[in-house]
């Protein structure tokens, strides 16, 4: 679909200011470069080790710059940091980013229901992705529209907690996921993997890397998937095709290219668009079964993402470097549903009718561009050395919401079947798409960041650093024959975000460590003299011990956390009578949310043939009157994963503890209306405390062809991953079995 841009629309050209910049790079060159012999690619620097140029073994990784873009070690950073490397992906076969976050410490995955799911960390929404460092937004949650890449394409996955405002500027104080690009090698290799397993799951992988010239100074990968899968949800239906492919240049001994794209389209037929309700209208427990459905059969919710991106990275001098990533993102939605809603409705015991028809034809649009520039490198001061990185980091997104809808229908939106006799069987109903967008969303965000690491001392590290982001978002609003009609949620915010951390080496082994950091949110409520609200800001402070063991292959962390939010809207009370210009009302800024915990973690090995990852995590947070927030998150969660090998044999397995998650919602009381109405009371929809246990198992036949099974929810625990949504609570997944054979060339 061609672009749609009112004639007072500011017209913007990231892309082609991108590529500007990338053109001047290789001229960087004329500094000193890395002495290397003709013809032969540039040695390992330390951005090579930072950014990964091969795979990465084991479970231990010798350095990140996700926290602040200057390349620490995890025991040097002073934050929340789990990194999962390429070994760890395969060996428990983690195909998507949502199973990657559920071996996460800290991190609690919900689902709204079988095609929208919620990630939270420390009680937050977790909404800042990047890809190879470049900073981007999701939507997931209730209103997911975003399509997360498979796993395949990516050669690490790093997870920071807690506020990373620095990097990312606007966002929630809950994490930070950064997705790594697999890269090509310098010499060929070939790899395959064919998975099969529960609910018809198959699925097919390959991918093929190494030299495009003699000497090897051009490099190229591709990677490709294909995921077909039936659900233990009635009437699904899922499909996943997922390609990448990119290339890498050594222009010069001393600047190096990278561009590629990668692609993944969901198609999920039949997926259910709502949950099971958790009580009937007489107030009675209702237990449906994990494979309840209140979908239609020809339910399609089908989303298309594609990568662009484009890398310049420069050796310069004295041990400085510097990188230009670009990264372009298209992502299109297009979703026919119906539900039984248990929206403020409630199934009769008995005959299992009471329930409405929800039903949406929704499409939509996004296009972002964004890029992440910046030099780093180390310099003298007072006879000791230090670090700096200094840089700018740009997003420019339009969110499209195309005007579409359901014209007509052959059924009554007021009354649902049974739930007993419920096939998935119902006329289809007629929609319309105009293909022009009834508003279009535009949000952009520019950052500028510098960060510097101390050296005062030689047990003594100290981080300091600050951005300035200037952040703008309005809506554009269309009539049916787009014709522009008006501007609304203008919201503006020109905000610092400061970063402080120290590490102090106790010993060889442990340092502890203190970091201050925040995050922004801008928001577009006005006070009673029509002035934008203060953004709101999220604060975190971390800290605790890190360590290195066993000659530095385990990693442990041990920390407190406390995080507070300010500048919450809030209605003023003093303008309960007050409309405002545009027809709102009067907010105030007041104290938010509180947040108090711990955590602990491990990764890495305890020997060449022992491994293990894991954490547990503590948080309690409160709203400003003292009661619980996030009761939808568990206050106690603990992870652990191990693989032991022996000769040609790898066994594992793992396990996952959870608290309870409960939500206050409307319970009918057994009483009703003098018109028949269940009569309500509030109360609380809870799903206890929990166990999950995993199981792997891998035999190596040769030194390049392997087959391994894993188990997940070992003993089939039934229990809810998500309640009180819509009145209504999810089903975890039950015990689920997949084979692998893995080959290598």
């Amino acid at each position: 679909m061609s672009r749609f841009r009112t004639a007072g629309a500011p017209r913007r050209n990231t892309l082609a200011l991108c590529l500007a910049l990338a053109a001047t790079a290789p001229s960087l060159a004329l500094a000193q470069s890395v002495a290397t012999p003709d013809g032969d690619t540039p040695k390992t620097t330390e951005l090579d080790k930072v950014m990964v140029t091969q795979r990465t073994e084991g479970y231990q990784v010798y350095g990140t710059n996700t926290a602040t873009k200057l390349p620490l070690t995890l025991r040097e950073t002073p934050q929340s940091l789990t990194v999962f490397t390429r070994q760890r992906i395969e060996d428990f076969n983690l195909i998507t980013i949502a199973e990657v976050l559920q071996q996460t410490p800290g991190v609690t995955v919900q689902s709204y229901d079988s095609n929208r799911t919620l990630f939270n960390a420390r009680g937050f929404a977790i909404n800042n992705f990047m890809f190879d460092g470049v900073p981007t937004n999701y939507t997931t949650g209730a209103g997911g529209n975003s399509i997360l890449s498979d796993t395949s394409i990516y050669e690490r996955i790093e997870i920071v907690r807690g506020a990373s405002g620095l990097v990312t500027g606007s966002g929630n104080p809950s994490a930070t996921v950064n997705m790594v690009r697999k890269r090509p090698t310098d010499t060929f290799q070939a790899s395959t993997s064919l998975s099969a397993g529960s609910w018809d799951y198959q699925r097919g992988e390959v991918d093929v890397s190494g030299p495009l010239t003699d000497n090897g100074r051009v490099r190229g990968r591709f990677v490709g998937a294909y995921t077909d899968k039936e659900s233990w949800v009635r009437f699904q239906h899922d499909k996943s095709p997922s390609l990448y492919g990119v290339i890498e240049a050594d222009l010069t001994d001393s600047t190096r290219l990278r561009a590629g794209i990668d692609y993944l389209k969901t198609e999920s037929d039949g997926g259910a668009w709502s949950a099971s309700p958790l009580f009937f209208r007489d107030g009675s427990t209702a237990k449906m079964p994990r494979s309840y459905s209140a979908a239609a059969r020809w339910n399609e919710w089908n989303r298309e993402s594609t990568n662009y991106f484009l890398t310049v990275e420069q050796q310069f001098g004295a041990g400085w470097s510097g990188r230009l990533a670009y990264n372009r993102r298209n992502t299109d939605t297009d979703s026919l549903l119906l539900a039984g809603s248990n929206t403020g409705n409630w199934a009769d015991p008995v005959t299992g009718l009471g329930l409405r028809i929800a039903d949406t034809y929704s499409v939509s649009e996004t296009r972002e561009d964004a890029f992440d520039l910046y030099a780093s490198g180390p310099f003298q001061l007072f006879g000791r050395q230090h670090e700096l990185v200094v840089g700018v980091n740009h997003y420019d997104r339009d969110l499209d919401t195309i005007r579409a809808g359901i014209s007509s229908r052959p059924y009554n939106v007021a009354a649902f079947p049974s739930i007993y006799s419920w096939d998935g069987n119902i006329g289809k109903p007629t929609t319309f798409n105009y293909g022009i967008p009834s508003n279009t969303t535009t949000t952009t965000e520019t950052g500028y960041y510098a960060a510097v690491r101390l050296n005062p001392i030689d047990p003594l590290k100290v981080i300091a650093g600050v951005r300035y982001s200037d952040y703008k978002s309005s809506t554009d609003n269309f009539d049916v024959n787009g014709v522009f009609t008006g501007r609304s949620a203008r919201t503006t915010a020109h905000e610092p975000t400061p970063y402080l951390g120290a590490i102090y080496d106790l010993s060889a082994n442990i340092s502890a460590f203190a970091s201050y950091s925040d995050v922004f949110q801008a928001t577009a409520l006005r006070d009673i003299n029509n002035q934008l609200l203060d953004p709101v800001t999220g604060s975190n402070y971390e800290y605790g011990f890190k360590g290195e063991f066993f000659g530095g292959r385990l990693y442990g962390s041990l920390n407190g956390f406390y995080m507070k939010q300010d500048n919450v809207a809030t209605r003023d009370p003093a303008g309960a009578d007050i409309v405002l210009p545009d027809g709102s009302v009067p907010y105030v800024a007041s104290k938010g949310i509180e947040t108090n915990g711990a955590e602990f973690e491990l990764s890495g090995s305890i020997t060449d043939t022992w491994s293990m990852t894991g954490g547990y995590t503590y948080a309690y947070s409160t709203n400003p009157d003292g009661s619980r927030f996030a009761s939808t998150s568990p206050m106690q969660l603990a992870r652990f994963n191990t693989t032991w090998r022996h000769g040609r044999w790898m066994v594992g397995g793992g396990f996952t503890v959870q608290s309870e998650i409960y939500q206050m919602q409307p319970i009918p009381t057994g009483r009703y209306t003098a018109a028949g109405a269940p009569i309500t009371a509030t109360g609380k929809m809870r799903q206890g405390g929990y166990v999950l246990f995993d199981l792997m198992g891998r035999y190596r036949i040769t030194d390049n062809v392997s087959v391994g099974v894993t188990v997940t929810n070992l003993f089939d625990k039934v229990y809810y991953r998500n309640v009180g949504f819509f009145n209504s609570g999810y089903w975890g997944e039950p015990r689920r079995v997949l084979f692998n054979l893995r080959a290598s060339f």
